[in-house]
């Protein structure tokens, strides 16, 4: 009796057998996190994904940081997490994008992550003052639907994207921003991070809970 009121104790804190909740606190600074893969999409440019210490960090101490400052518009660093493979799931990152000027100012999350030329983004843009959610298909994007957003560089905000078959919600701030529905990616996929030519960007707090 005690241990399963224990056990229920200790999977209502983490959120479920299917819930992986990452601070970054525990990785080495300068390194990837275990279960992390950064994904070059751009030849010759490199993705700089490391560990590191930042004093305005959520969960205080360290973030997963995106640091190349390649400005190829076509340079797309990913970081993927390869522990859980899932169709259905809640996912939710903390983030900050880096405000040095004269760069672009993006950053995002990715779902149903087939390869680093297929798979759903939630978008978040300082320069167009949006959010948006896209499906990229053979490299290119096909936005889904989107909204006008006031986004501030150097500031931190969370996000939230709750998908179930092609129903998809997403949620910034803790307020529901809008619901789509798309079919394109039915299978299952990986989740991960994501900035855009040069985007300097900082993430802290990343959960995905798996619902299928």
């Amino acid at each position: 009796m005690y241990l399963a009121a224990t056990l229920l104790s200790v999977l209502g804190f983490f959120g479920g057998l299917g819930s992986n909740n990452i601070d970054f606190d525990g990785a080495k600074p300068g390194a990837l996190p275990p279960y992390w893969t950064a994904t070059e999409t751009h030849p010759g440019e490199p993705p700089r994904w490391v560990i590191m210490n930042d004093r305005t960090a959520p969960s205080h101490r360290n973030v997963f940081a995106q640091l190349s400052s390649a400005p190829g518009e076509d340079a797309f660093p990913l970081a993927i997490f390869d522990r859980v493979i899932c169709r259905d799931g809640d996912l939710s990152v903390k983030f900050k994008i880096d405000p040095r000027p004269g760069r672009i100012q993006t950053a995002g999350i990715v779902f149903r992550y087939q390869d680093p030329n297929d798979y759903y983004l939630l978008h978040f843009s300082v320069n167009e003052k949006n959010i948006a959610l896209i499906h990229i298909q053979n490299g290119k994007a096909h936005p889904i639907q989107m909204m006008g957003h006031d986004l501030h560089a150097g500031q931190w905000y969370i996000a939230k994207v709750t998908y179930r078959g092609p129903n998809i919600r997403v949620e910034f701030g803790n307020r529901r921003l809008f619901d789509a529905m798309d079919e394109s990616i039915s299978v299952p996929g990986k989740t991960g991070l994501w900035t855009r030519a040069g985007t300097i960007a900082y993430f802290d707090d990343f959960r995905i809970d798996r619902k299928d």
